[in-house]
């Protein structure tokens, strides 16, 4: 299993001390995040050139694009030129396969799911248009939030365009609190990407950074990552911690380094 690291970590950092950052401590592939505020490493509505020279840079640091972070373009604009589009047009050029994001909504929604299927549904014809998919992120507070919202969701979309991206974080944060392990294992069939940190609490706020660093908090880490490696075209997972967006350069590549040392072992 190869090893991803989302660029959201360095945060209002540069893209280029980013990628130095991530192939410095040993990951092979990078989410590049367009997240408004939080982690804005390539911008929609570039130009084709713009997008190649962008995918030349990151594949000379030995990295490739496992996804485009798309929370904070809107997928609910239905506009033919909305910022989601123009990104799903980035992918396409960047050889990215898809872009990832929560569902939006609200928990125990229906009339928010009917929406959220009605509305990517809608985004990934768009896709198949230029070859990118779209992952969703069960994700705390959204229509689709769990095991059991997933499985609704999933069962009403294009299975071949529309998948999870998964991170067992959100799932013990859950209502009714959720093993990652098993619940990877019961939402494999729909998985096209993954992600990976830890958690302390079962409270819905997401805990400080070093409960987040793998071995830091109560997951088990290990079975995890073995229920992800039983995933079957599942090449990559990725490590997503949130709250270093304003750190130094210095304070976020230890994070980094020491995740990558948690993790590698267990993704072998």
């Amino acid at each position: 299993m190869k090893l991803g690291c989302s660029t959201l970590l360095y945060g209002k950092h540069g893209l280029d001390e980013a990628l130095r950052g991530i192939r410095e401590a040993g990951y092979q592939a990078i989410e590049l995040c367009s997240i408004p505020g939080m982690g804005y490493h390539v911008e929609p509505g570039n130009s084709a050139a713009e997008y190649r020279s962008l995918k030349k840079k990151i594949n000379g640091h030995g990295l490739v694009i496992e996804s485009i972070g798309a929370s904070g373009n809107d997928p609910y604009d239905r506009s033919p030129n909305s910022k989601f589009r123009q990104l799903m047009q980035a992918a396409a050029e960047l050889g990215a396969p898809c872009l990832t994001l929560g569902s939006g909504g609200k928990q125990d929604s229906a009339e928010d799911m009917e929406r959220a299927i009605e509305t990517f549904t809608m985004q990934a014809e768009y896709g198949k248009s230029v070859g990118v998919k779209i992952s969703i992120k069960p994700h705390v507070g959204g229509v689709v939030y769990h095991t059991p919202s997933a499985h609704i969701f999933m069962q009403h979309v294009d299975r071949k365009w529309i998948g999870l991206n998964v991170d067992a974080s959100h799932l013990w944060r859950a209502p009714v609190p959720e093993k990652g392990e098993e619940s990877i294992s019961k939402l494999a069939e729909y998985l096209f990407t993954a992600r990976i940190r830890d958690t302390l609490s079962h409270e819905r706020p997401i805990g400080p950074v070093e409960t987040q660093v793998p071995g830091g908090g109560a997951m088990n880490m290990k079975a995890i990552m073995d229920a992800f490696k039983k995933v079957s075209g599942l090449e990559i997972v990725t490590l997503e911690i949130v709250g270093t967006a304003d750190w130094t350069l210095e304070r976020i590549q230890d994070v980094v380094e020491r995740s990558y040392k948690a993790l590698e072992p267990l993704a072998k």
